[in-house]
């Protein structure tokens, strides 16, 4: 199939589509901010959100948020395995 009857194909079902968040997701991913990530709460973060997450984490850290080591968090969540 070429890429004009591609598009067409997407075209045609696009029109056929009722539900306006859908639509707002297709149009977050054709302006190239889609989704990267997602919380651990099941949030999805876009790109742009992600990256304000990120500093903002960052910034945090800067400011003298607690942090934890790798292997301080593995025997947290072993010890609450009980």
């Amino acid at each position: 199939m070429n890429i004009e009857s591609y598009k067409n194909q997407i075209i045609k079902k696009l029109i056929a589509v009722q539900d306006e968040k859908l639509l707002e997701q297709i149009e977050s991913i054709l302006n190239g901010n889609y989704v990267v990530a997602n919380t651990f709460e099941g949030k999805f973060l876009t790109k742009t959100q992600y990256i304000e997450h990120i500093e903002f984490i960052s910034q945090s850290v800067a400011d003298g948020a607690e942090t934890y080591t790798s292997e301080q968090v593995r025997s947290h969540v072993l010890s609450q395995k009980k």
